[in-house]
């Protein structure tokens, strides 16, 4: 599960900061319809080719800043393992290079790194030595990285014996406590339990606060945009967008309902964004939302008094197709989270025409800190609470701050107005 240690090359040329430069990678296999057909290939020498191309990463370039914290998304077959396999070390690029400055620690295929007959004990020390680390200063760690991993009482069984979940907890206890400059991380937080992965979270906040640079796979956008600073998407082997992770995590939903609506004979396409600003909204033709305002400015922005009610319109229109139209609004906070949400049904007119309009008055009693905070509102076809069929979904359309709040009596985010009193003495 760990690369070797890498060498340090010198600062790639006007990135002095980057850890990570990758620059016109690619990765290419050849596909042999049947095994004689290598046997040819091998004694033909190149003049004939009997096998096809698959560039699985293509002409992909970036860099990555110490300290950053960077989360790469797109669909399975992308390039994304294959990507983080190049620059850990374990692959062998066709085209182009990656350079990493410093320690790196990775966690790729599960099971991979790890010896099947050792103890997990003999791992531990396996692993800590590819990473370069001499066997007293893998000593000196040893008990940190068991006491985080929770497998004291297994730590001297075969790691055959392991499950899943145990194999990871041990893997990301040596990755995250042998002091790397960078950390690679491909899906290993899908597994396991609740618990540790929480406990993983903030070990992982706590070593990016320290300067350690992460780099991750994760089909879990709301962790990219909660966590990361950048996202890279990956599509079909190239880098297909890169930049805030509210937007490009965007991005990528927007092509898998492209995909979705193809499929169901229902385009889905950009749409005209109704906030101020660059934004991001997409849907099918089935409708689309005209505009949308706070009463207190007439426009997408608004400052509220804490324990205000926040009212707005959003004016919509939609075609008689449209079985149950509904108004989704979904708050969210700086880092693009969803705080929560709420749908509201749109009534149809009896008369049937080619479009029908409405404007909804949408109350949102809020007890919130201090911003900013957005809202995202969204035209739906909704068959029940949990199936909607997005017609227009305009990302982060309304934005507003909320005046600091006495907060002497909550903390966090949202005040949940609780109550608490002494009902009898010890």
């Amino acid at each position: 599960m760990h690369a070797a240690v890498q060498p340090v090359p010198p600062a790639p040329a006007g990135a002095p900061d980057a850890v990570i430069a990758v620059r016109g990678l690619g990765k290419r296999y050849e596909i042999y319809a049947q095994p004689r057909d290598r046997l040819l290939q091998s004694l033909f020498r190149g003049r004939r080719q009997f096998f096809q191309e698959f560039w699985a990463l293509s002409d992909v370039s970036f860099t990555v800043a110490r300290g950053e914290t960077v989360g790469i998304i797109g669909r399975n077959g992308s390039g994304k393992s294959t990507l983080l396999q190049l620059i850990a070390g374990t692959l062998t690029p066709t085209t182009g290079a990656a350079e990493v400055r410093g320690r790196v620690a990775a966690l790729l295929e599960l099971g991979s790194g790890f010896n099947p007959e050792f103890s997990g004990r003999e791992n531990v020390f396996l692993n800590g030595a590819i990473l370069g680390l001499a066997r007293s200063e893998i000593e000196a760690r040893l008990p940190g990285i068991v006491a985080f991993s929770g497998l004291e009482e297994f730590i001297d069984r075969p790691v055959k014996t392991y499950s899943s979940g145990m194999m990871m907890r041990l893997a990301f206890s040596v990755a995250v406590n042998v002091e790397p400059d960078v950390l690679i991380v491909d899906e290993a937080l899908a597994v396991g339990d609740t618990a540790f992965q929480l406990k993983c979270v903030e070990r992982l906040e706590r070593l990016t606060q320290s300067g350690v640079t992460l780099l991750f796979v994760s089909h879990d956008t709301a962790l990219v945009k909660s966590f990361c600073q950048r996202a890279l998407y990956l599509e079909r082997g190239r880098l297909k967008a890169e930049g805030k992770p509210e937007v490009v995590t965007e991005l990528y939903a927007l092509d898998i309902r492209q995909a979705e609506g193809a499929q169901a004979g229902n385009p889905v396409a950009l749409k005209p964004f109704v906030g101020e600003g660059a934004g991001i909204a997409f849907g099918t033709a089935e409708g689309r939302i005209l505009s949308a305002k706070f009463l207190s400015t007439g426009t997408t922005r608004a400052i509220s008094a804490y324990g205000d009610d926040l009212i707005f319109d959003v004016d919509v229109e939609f075609v008689d197709d449209v079985a149950q139209p509904c108004l989704s609004v979904i708050v969210h906070d700086r880092q693009a989270r969803e705080l929560g949400g709420a749908f509201f049904p749109i009534a149809k007119p009896t008369s049937t025409g080619v479009k029908h309009r409405a404007v909804m008055r949408c109350a949102l009693h809020q007890r919130l800190g201090a911003g900013p905070w957005s809202i995202t509102l969204r035209l739906e076809n909704r068959r029940s609470g949990q199936l909607a069929f997005p017609i227009d979904k305009q990302v982060g359309a309304l934005v507003f701050d909320v005046e600091q709040p006495e907060r002497d009596a909550y903390f966090a985010l949202v005040d949940l107005h609780a109550t608490c009193e002494q009902v009898a003495a010890p």
